[in-house]
């Protein structure tokens, strides 16, 4: 099912009206994710550039993308994304893909393949999570719901790559964090403990 999103309040709504809450909401909810330490001026300028680095990459791999239009400060965000498409041999087969799923939602920034490797002798699918700042360890939590939704089961998400992927905004290679396929069920476990409180308060509000 795909939801309405509205960017302004970053909120979903399902056909129906209802509200359904994203993945980071349940997480911060849950105090999983919490950036409250974090003075909001600073929190407001990631915000802005994250958007902005999101939209820069969705047009490019969509091919629409007019490079001469792009900030300077943001072309070296595009040239590490390129190099790391290039470096690794990822294809996006989805770009910033909305979701919802049992009791949750969120945008799934990339789906795609992997050349065959050794560890992966007949390629690999994976998620990517796109960041233009820390990969946080919370983010582990945050990318076995996303599998899940894109498999349309949990069962079958175990089996799908969970890749975090940091653009750096000096043009150096891309910083890169793999979330084990054995570590699947116990994060995925924390996020299901989150949701479940996070959706009953949600509910009572």
């Amino acid at each position: 099912m795909i939801p309405h999103f509205d960017p302004a309040t970053h909120t979903f709504t399902r056909p129906d009206g209802s509200r359904v809450l994203s993945v980071t909401q349940i997480l911060a909810k849950a105090g999983i994710c919490d950036y409250s330490c974090v003075p909001a001026e600073f929190r407001d300028r990631g915000l802005k550039r994250g958007s902005s680095v999101h939209w820069m990459t969705q047009l490019e791999d969509q091919g629409a993308l007019n490079y001469r239009t792009v900030p300077k400060w943001m072309r070296p965000y595009r040239k590490c994304w390129n190099e790391y498409k290039a470096n690794t041999g990822f294809k996006p087969i989805a770009i910033e893909y909305m979701f919802a799923f049992d009791d949750y939602a969120g945008i799934l920034d990339r789906v795609g393949t992997f050349p065959p490797t050794e560890m992966f002798p007949n390629g690999s699918h994976a998620v990517l999570d796109l960041k233009s700042g820390n990969i946080e360890y919370w983010v582990a939590n945050q990318m076995g719901p996303y599998a899940g939704a894109w498999m349309k089961s949990i069962k079958l998400a175990r089996f799908i790559r969970r890749v975090a992927v940091r653009l750096n905004g000096d043009g150096s290679p891309a910083r890169v964090k793999e979330f084990p396929l054995a570590d699947f069920d116990r994060d995925y476990s924390r996020f299901v403990r989150a949701k479940e409180k996070a959706n009953e308060d949600h509910r009572e509000n």
